[in-house]
Order: C-alpha cells, then structure tokens, then sequence
C-alpha cells in the first residue's frame, strides 16, 4: 500500500501542526518565579553564581528519600553582587512582586541596618507548601525554593528522626 502525494502532505501538514502545538506553550510560558529572581541577580547586579559541588547528589537524595517532608529544594549562591545598598530593597520589592503569581504570599521581609535582607514568600500546592527565600548579605546571595509536606514537617518536629536515628 503505497501513500499518494496528496495523502503524504496530509500527513506532513498534521504533524507540523501538532509539533507547533505541543512547542508553543513551552516557547511562550513564563519562568517560574525562582528563575526570575535568580535572572535578576545575575543580570542587574551582575553577580556570579557559586558553584556548589555535589548539590545533584543532595537534590536526589531529597527527592528520595523526602526528610523532614521536603519533597524537594533548589540553592543557587552567589557571590560578588554589586548594587547600591539605596536602592536594593526597592528593586527586591518590585522584582518579587512581578515575580510571584497571587497565589503567593509574602511571609517574611527583613531590613537589617547593616544591609542584610530576606524575602521569603510561600503558597499552598495540593497538600504541600512552595516556599522561595531570598537573603541578601553584603557582596553574597542565595536563593532558596523548597516543596514540603507541612504534616510531615510537624512529625519530624515532633519526633526528629531521619533512617531512624533520632537527631
């Protein structure tokens, strides 16, 4: 059974609108908010991001193994931020707020007077808890985003065991 040209076409003219299909959302979705801070730092300050050796092995050991409920975590470090300590927390309060859809809620903003700041924000995912922390200290920053299980979490506090050593 041989396909006729137009048949062939067909056939093409489907696929091609399927692959556009199926890539289009990915071409035009958002990053997530973790991604967008995390841009804003290397870009707007021009920091560098700190290499920390074996953080795959920690991210599937977590994924894994789930201690303390957390179902899995991301760290990116950086070092050498240069901004002006004037304007810094302005420009951390707008990019959070462009950053983080409604269904996230700011939980903690710190100022210290010596520059150091947090931003910690948090929003409900099924039964879990999303929380993405940003610290900014000096030349040095690190963002944090984390996925819990809050029941499990109050377990562990209850009880603090991991393996079933207690800690």
């Amino acid at each position: 059974m041989t396909l006729s040209i137009r048949n062939k076409l067909l056939i093409a003219a489907a696929l091609s609108v399927l692959m556009l299909a199926a890539s289009a959302p990915a071409a035009i979705a958002k990053p997530n908010e973790f991604d967008t801070i995390v841009r804003h730092l290397e870009t707007k300050y021009q920091a560098k991001k700190v290499h920390v050796p074996f953080m795959w092995l920690a991210r599937f050991a977590v994924a894994v193994v789930h201690p303390a409920g957390v179902k899995s975590f991301k760290v990116t470090l950086f070092e050498n931020l240069k901004f002006s300590r004037d304007t810094l927390d302005k420009e951390m309060q707008e990019v959070m707020r462009d950053a983080f859809s409604p269904e996230w809620v700011p939980i903690l903003r710190v100022r210290s007077r010596d520059g150091q700041q947090v931003y910690m924000n948090m929003r409900e995912a099924g039964s879990n808890v999303k929380i993405t922390m940003v610290t900014i200290d000096k030349d040095q920053a690190a963002v944090i985003r984390a996925t819990f299980d809050p029941d499990r979490l109050v377990d562990f506090l209850d009880n603090p065991k991991i393996f079933g050593i207690s800690l």
